[in-house]
């Protein structure tokens, strides 16, 4: 499946459904589409989508979890799990890299490149290696003695200014291919040239079929970017480093080795160090290696013998192993080691440990519930069980030595799990606590160190593949599985009419309303604020209240019992939140309010406090400035909302780049006052009217009715682009803004939605529902209201919520793609618009009541029919959009 795969609809469903007027003729054609569409899905189950929340429901519907596609990187892969939670699967090395564009799995298979090169498939580091070309050496002295203008490229890593290229004096026959290998057979009359990809660079070896004549000298000349320094190391390794002095590239320093390993510890048991010089010339650097030749025609030594002078490529993420007796820099090998294999260099035990360094960033302040490290054991002295541990450590680097190891603070883990040679597999050790602390630091990385349990036990000795290898499913993993804490709450008032002066909220009621809203990274989330209120002057607790629980990400309020509070003083409260699981870490900042039962609100500011007595804490946005036509003039990322104090004769002027629109403002007045960023036109009739800027960019009109006098019909006028249509939406009331050609089928939509006026509402004093709806009349749209004069005033309305196209596509994907858009497995992006865009006409809840009813007359499994309840349910709609 594509990464856009999850997020399909069917528009056929929706079509048919626009068709129907829930005859039971039409709903057996529905029918009939979704049982095609359900058995597709069972078919092909969705296995990944594009944001947390689409694979959060996904997952909960289909039992089973979905990679979430935002999360991807080059080492992390997020799923979210059928309970809610997510797992990160962090790999040590990268495993997909980014290529046009797109991701793909890193892949280090050599193939022919165009005019007989050779490249990796997809490599991290654009690994390129050379095809056949010039005249073979008659020896590798000859190579050796080559002028520097022979050099050309043998492989390389990096591209343009970065690249670094290891080269070759003498020809080179076509190299034969073998997975992530090249071998140049016959380069030199001793031997062959290998090159393999690794997965953040290279290793480059000459192995010598029999014992060279005169040595086996080698003089390998290097092209570095432009000012790159280069460094040789006390032990023999080389340094690259930039123009900054950053190190941006390691060689270690290079071995040889024969034929002969120890079958139970499958270590070579004859190698030796081999001498290296370096020089430099400007971005070229000379590498003159002189093998022993004593121990090249030692008649104890069994060829073929490897020479092995390895490159490799840094970054942040690392492992490698230190073994006694040992002095080279290993984090370019394709192996983590631990325990010992029974032999001794001198008088040291060969003992091994392995260090491996993680990027933990993705799972940074979240709740820990559990965690794995798993590592692919391809060798084991024995199939009997012996302990290995796992500790925190400081990071290992380039340095990292038998002799200087990091730090190991403190054992985490001690696992048992053994596999033999004869049957490789994943072993793995439960480091919760290290990723818990690791969580709680918010920290970027987070280091291990492997050892066995008893390093004098031959059968403890065990061999796991590093973050090198080739073998794309086996690098050394952590498996992160977390929730979030909600937030402790933020955007703290207190009202009515929740307005503030110098920081202070004032408030003319004992048992005033506090409010703040509430977030958590898990939308799917319910949440509840709790409330603590204290007396400045006695900093005591005078009461904590719980909220009802609301959504995450919205408004959670309370009203203070009363009793707890005394006119004339001055409180502070703060919030903290559950979610059901988990408690906020802590509380909010305190926001101060000051109580004073004598205090007669302008009527400017009774106004508003109505108005804000319906509004979501954070719905309204701060004006930023006024001039001589605008009171309140609010920029935010899309749009500029100016709102005018004269409001009978000026309209609210909304502007971007999309579609500016100006609308008039219903029941207002000549003259309007700015209140808190918001402009109220207060009047001596029967209505008053708030205008407030809203977060999203757009505007947000309200009406406070006074008494039974007030008109039942309010008329917002809007001026639009030419060529665009409102389309009011049966089922909620809402309207669109849409091109003419936005409703048909065709399979081109010309232009997307624009705008969006939230569907109407209306509340009497009571706080309860008031009949109300939208229709247009022309360029107008009128608001209409049933009351009489035995309602509870005041009445609030809200004839005019304009919103624009960011608005609609929050609630149309985070909303209704969990559950609508999910139904097909496979599909495209004019699809997911047009079904978002139809189903949004003709209203979701009829296409839930054609499902309901179909799912009563058929039998349906158990997980079809949890699809249906949540469809029905529309528990995201209701959670990000005004139904």
């Amino acid at each position: 499946m594509t990464a856009g795969a999850v997020l399909v609809s069917t528009p056929s469903v929706a079509v048919a459904v626009e068709k129907s007027n829930i005859a039971d003729k039409e709903a057996d054609s529905v029918a009939t589409e979704l049982e095609r569409t359900l058995a597709a899905l069972d078919a092909h189950p969705i296995k990944e989508a594009e944001t947390v929340e689409a694979a959060l429901e996904a997952a909960k519907i289909q039992e089973r979890r979905v990679e979430v596609m935002q999360m991807r990187t080059e080492t992390e892969t997020v799923y979210a799990n059928p309970d809610g939670t997510l797992t990160t699967d962090v790999a040590a090395g990268p495993v997909r890299m980014v290529r046009d564009g797109k991701w793909v799995d890193v892949d280090l298979d050599l193939k022919r490149a165009a005019g007989g090169d050779v490249e990796a498939v997809a490599h991290p580091e654009h690994l390129k290696l050379a095809g056949e070309e010039g005249t073979l050496p008659k020896s590798l002295t000859a190579v050796a003695e080559a002028a520097p203008s022979q050099a050309k490229d043998l492989v390389s890593i990096g591209q343009g200014r970065g690249k670094i290229a290891l080269q070759w004096k003498g020809g080179l026959p076509a190299p034969e291919l073998e997975g992530n290998r090249a071998t140049y057979k016959g380069a030199v009359p001793e031997g062959d040239l290998v090159v393999e990809a690794t997965r953040t660079g290279f290793e480059q070896f000459l192995r010598l079929n029999e014992a060279p004549e005169d040595g086996a000298p080698m003089v390998v000349p290097m092209t570095v970017p432009e000012g790159t320094a280069v460094k040789q190391n006390p032990d023999g390794s080389i340094t690259f480093s930039d123009s900054s002095g950053e190190k941006t590239a390691v060689m270690p320093a290079p071995t040889m080795w024969d034929s002969r390993r120890d079958p139970r510890s499958f270590e070579r048991t004859n190698s030796r160090r081999v001498d290296m010089r370096m020089s430099q010339n400007g971005n070229t650097v000379t590498l003159t290696l002189t093998p022993d030749a004593d121990w090249l025609n030692d008649p104890k030594t069994r060829y073929p013998v490897t020479i092995d002078p390895a490159a490799d490529a840094l970054d942040v993420l690392f492992d490698t192993f230190v073994q006694g007796g040992d002095t080279t820099d290993q984090s370019a090998n394709t192996d983590l080691k631990l325990g010992w294999p029974g032999d001794y260099e001198g008088s040291t035990k060969r003992v091994a440990r392995s260090f491996v360094t993680f990027r933990t960033s993705p799972f940074a302040d979240a709740l820990v519930s559990e965690a794995k490290l798993k590592l692919w054991n391809y060798h084991s002295w024995s199939a009997e069980a012996r302990g290995w541990e796992v500790w925190a450590a400081d990071p290992a680097d380039k340095n990292t030595r038998w002799t200087k190891q990091p730090a190991m603070k403190e054992k985490i883990a001690t696992s048992t799990e053994t596999k033999p040679a004869t049957s490789p597999g994943w072993v793995s050790a439960d480091v919760t606590k290290l990723a818990q602390t690791w969580s709680s630091a918010k920290a970027e990385t987070g280091s291990v160190a492997l050892k066995a349990a008893d390093e004098g036990d031959t059968y403890g000795w065990k061999r796991f593949y590093s973050a090198n290898t080739a073998e794309q499913d086996k690098i050394p993993t952590l498996e992160v599985t977390y929730n979030y804490r909600p937030g402790a709450g933020s955007n703290l008032q207190a009202g009515t009419p929740f307005i503030s002066s110098g920081g202070i909220f004032k408030v003319n009621s004992t048992t005033p309303t506090l409010r703040a809203s509430i977030t958590d990274s898990n939308a799917e989330d319910s949440v509840r604020g709790t409330f603590e209120i204290t007396d400045d002057a006695t900093g005591k607790v005078v009461a904590t209240v719980n909220s009802e629980e609301v959504p995450s990400n919205t408004t959670a309020s309370v009203k203070i019992p009363a009793g707890k509070l005394t006119s004339g003083r001055t409180y502070s409260f703060r919030t903290t939140s559950f979610d059901g699981t988990h408690y906020a870490t802590g509380w909010s900042p305190s926001v101060k309010f000051h109580v004073d039962t004598s205090w007669q609100p302008t009527a400017a500011e009774n106004t508003l406090g109505l108005a804000n007595l319906y509004s979501e804490a954070a719905d309204i946005t701060a004006a930023t400035s006024s001039d001589d036509t605008y009171a309140s003039i609010a920029a935010t990322e899309e749009n500029t909302v100016s709102v005018p104090w004269d409001g009978r004769n000026q309209p609210v002027d909304i502007k971007n780049e999309q579609m500016p629109t100006k609308l008039t403002i219903p029941g207002a007045t000549a003259k309007g006052t700015q209140v808190g960023g918001n402009v109220v036109y207060t009047s001596n009739g029967a209505v008053d009217t708030v205008v407030q800027p809203t977060v999203d960019g757009g505007s947000r009109t309200l009406n406070i009715i006074k008494n039974g006098s007030a008109p039942h019909d309010y008329e917002t006028g809007y001026t639009i682009p030419a060529g665009m249509k409102a389309v009011v939406h049966d089922e909620d009331g809402s309207v669109s803004l849409y091109s003419e050609g936005d409703d048909d089928t065709s399979k081109t939509p010309t232009k997307e939605p624009a705008g969006f006026f939230e569907a109407p509402w209306a509340k009497d004093a009571d706080g309860n529902d008031v009949p109300t709806s939208y229709k247009v009349v022309g360029n107008k749209l009128v608001q209409h209201v049933e009351f009489d004069n035995n309602s509870a005033f005041p009445i609030v309305i809200d004839p005019s919520w304009w919103s624009t196209t960011k608005k609609i596509f929050n609630c149309a994907v985070r909303g209704v793609a969990p559950i609508v858009l999910a139904f097909t497995p496979s599909g495209s992006t004019y699809r997911v618009i047009t079904a978002v865009r139809l189903a949004k006409k003709i209203g979701f809840k009829k296409v839930a009541k054609l499902i309901y009813n179909y799912s009563k007359r058929r039998k349906m499994k158990l997980s079809l029919r949890k699809m249906v309840g949540t469809f029905i349910g529309l528990d995201g709609i209701k959670k990000h959009c005004k139904f």
